[in-house]
């Protein structure tokens, strides 16, 4: 039972502490914010596979020792289960897996729905009061709004929305500067990101690295669209652009230029931290992301191929 054991404990832990490791290795490091933010994505598929894994480990441990008896097992199931006298083992793992896989089905489906509803809703909402103009070469949608507000929505009739009063009050390397932001959202489909993280601390809720996850990625991907618009504008003119729209939002579904704390974002434009972390940190920071997930496929591959004994498992 040792892999598999340890399998389940490096699970455990990293679900647990997973969320201060990745703030630590951050903040002492100065990781990037484009290179947290795939860790994080990283670090949540990893955490679901290595539980889907766990539970074919359960099984594997229950049908019988050596690969033919694994081929066995998967032909005549139910006989390989009485020989184990393994019945309740099974079950228990074949009912939490059913309860996870249709609890996340479920979330995916409930949420999709809402979002289309939403999203037609505003679609039309687009068409009969805004107005289609191009800015510093950037389509966009013009809501005659004296509220200074940006913000983008995915989808070929939609993109970036700005309304008039962003127009009045932004100078010009300040609206590129809002505009690159919401370009960036777009082009690195942020908002897939954004929903995996949300509907994984939906499904799952209770877990410490998922609800880290849910509150880390939708900051580090504005944080991302701003290093790209400080890069294409200038981090003065970025700042600038977010201090005078800080008050407004966006509609909820949408990424605004506004979303996240804009506190911290302006600061990390006017006093940007020096990224110190090289590629072997990140690597090794993978690895460590990776490591459950290692764990468990190990610890299945013993369970299949080796026979059992008091060693191994």
């Amino acid at each position: 039972m040792t892999w598999s054991v340890a399998a389940l404990t490096a699970v455990l832990l990293w679900s647990t502490a997973g969320p201060r490791a990745l703030r630590a290795f951050q903040e002492r490091r100065g990781a990037s914010a484009r290179a947290m933010l795939a860790l994080w994505t990283l670090t949540t598929v990893a955490w679901l596979l290595a539980c889907a894994v766990l539970l074919a480990t359960l099984a594997t441990r229950v049908m019988g020792p050596g690969v033919k008896a694994f081929v066995a097992a998967c032909v005549d199931l139910f006989q390989a289960v009485q020989q184990n006298g393994a019945e309740s083992g099974v079950a228990a793992a074949g009912l939490l897996g059913a309860l996870g896989l249709a609890r996340l089905g479920w979330t995916a489906v409930r949420r999709g729905r809402d979002r289309r509803a939403w999203t037609r809703e505003h679609g039309r909402a687009l068409a009969s009061v805004g107005d289609r103009r191009v800015l510093h070469l950037n389509r966009v949608w013009l809501l005659e709004d004296p509220e200074p507000a940006a913000y983008c929505l995915p989808g070929r009739r939609f993109g970036i929305v700005v309304t008039r009063g962003a127009l009045d009050r932004l100078t010009g390397p300040e609206l590129r500067a809002v505009l690159a932001h919401e370009r960036a959202h777009l082009n690195g489909r942020h908002h897939l990101l954004v929903t995996w993280t949300r509907l994984l601390d939906t499904a799952f809720p209770g877990v410490p690295l998922l609800r880290a996850a849910a509150r880390e990625v939708p900051e580090l991907v504005e944080w991302v669209a701003d290093d790209h618009a400080a890069r294409e504008a200038g981090p003065h003119a970025l700042a600038h652009a977010l201090g005078i729209m800080a008050g407004a939002r966006g509609p909820e579904p949408a990424l605004s230029v506004t979303g996240a704390c804009p506190v911290r974002r302006v600061s990390r434009q006017v006093r940007p931290a020096r990224v110190t972390a090289g590629p072997g940190a990140y690597v090794l920071a993978a690895l460590v992301v990776i490591l459950p997930l290692v764990l468990t496929v190990l610890a299945t591959a013993l369970n299949v191929a080796v026979p059992h004994c008091d060693c191994v498992g």
